[in-house]
C-alpha cells in the first residue's frame, strides 16, 4: 500500500455509509474536486406545476449503494404519505435504477489518489504520462507501477498458442462447430449498457414499438421494463420467421 505525504490533506466529505472520502482535498480547501461540486442538497417537490407542495428530498451524490438506498427510502416515505405524485415517483425510481446500474462502472473508473487534481490552476503543468501529484516525487503511484510490472511478468509467462499439426507436418484443421443459436431476449437485454438501453428505448418508442400501457405500468407500478418486453416480441417474431424459412419446415409431410 502506498504512503503519501502528510501535507497532502484528505477530503473531509463523509459518505452516507459513514466512510470518509479517500481522495486528496483541493489545495487550501477541505473537499476534493468531486465533492466540492457534488454536495448533499435539498430538492423541493411540486405538484401539478403551479401548486406548491411543502416537501423536499435530500439528494446526495450517487457515489455508492448507501446514498441510493437513502434516496429510495425517502421516495417510498413520500409515496406512503401521499406527498409526491405517482408519476414523479416512478420517474425518480427509474433514475435510481439507472444510478444503481452505474455503480459498477463508477468503481471501475475510480481514480487513484495521485490521479486526482489538487490545484486546477496548474493542470497545464502536468505532462502526458505523469500524474498531478506524486508520493515519490516522480509523478507516479507506487501501486500502479507494481501492477504494471506484475502484468508484464504475467504476459511473459504465458506461452504462445501454436496451431495443431499432425505427425506428417501440415496443419490439422478442426471440424467447424455448428452455428450457435441466436441470443434470447434476456441475453440481448443484459448485454446492453444503460446508455444503450435508453437509446434503444427511445428509438423503439419513436417507431411505435413500445406499448404505452407497459410503459405506464413500469413507471407507476414497478412492472417489467417495456424495452425487455418489446425485445421479447421482436425475438419471437424472428424465431417464427426463421422457422418458416427453414428447409425442414418446407419439406412436404414434415
Amino acid at each position: 500500500m502506498a504512503s503519501y505525504p502528510v501535507e497532502i490533506r484528505r477530503c473531509q466529505h463523509i459518505k452516507t455509509s459513514g466512510a470518509q472520502c479517500g481522495s486528496p482535498a483541493l489545495r487550501n480547501e477541505k473537499l476534493c474536486y468531486y465533492h466540492k461540486h457534488n454536495r448533499l442538497a435539498p430538492a423541493e417537490l411540486y405538484l401539478d406545476g403551479d401548486r406548491y407542495c411543502d416537501s423536499q428530498i435530500m439528494i446526495p451524490p450517487f457515489e455508492d449503494a448507501h446514498s441510493i438506498q437513502m434516496v429510495l427510502r425517502h421516495v417510498v416515505q413520500l409515496m406512503l404519505q401521499k406527498r409526491i405524485d405517482r408519476k414523479d415517483a416512478g420517474l425518480m425510481l427509474y433514475a435510481l435504477q439507472i444510478a444503481s446500474g452505474n455503480l459498477k462502472q463508477l468503481q471501475a473508473e475510480k481514480p487513484r489518489p495521485t490521479q486526482v487534481v489538487m490545484d486546477p490552476e496548474k493542470v497545464e503543468e502536468t505532462p502526458i504520462g505523469m500524474t498531478p501529484w506524486s508520493a515519490t516525487g516522480e509523478g507516479h503511484d507506487p501501486d500502479e507501477e507494481e501492477e504494471e510490472e506484475a502484468e508484464g511478468e504475467e504476459a511473459e509467462a504465458e506461452p504462445e498458442a501454436e496451431p495443431e499439426a499432425d505427425q506428417a507436418g501440415p496443419k490439422k484443421f478442426k471440424a467447424q462447430d455448428p452455428p450457435l443459436p441466436p441470443p434470447s431476449a434476456e441475453e440481448l437485454y443484459d448485454a446492453m449498457t444503460l446508455v444503450e438501453r435508453m437509446a434503444t428505448r427511445k428509438k423503439y418508442d419513436e417507431d411505435g414499438l413500445i406499448d404505452p400501457v407497459e410503459l405506464k405500468g413500469y413507471l407507476c407500478s414497478g412492472g417489467r421494463d417495456p424495452l425487455l418486453l418489446t425485445i421479447r416480441r421482436l425475438c419471437a417474431e424472428r424465431d417464427r420467421k426463421q422457422q418458416s424459412e427453414s428447409p425442414i419446415s418446407q419439406t412436404p409431410g414434415a
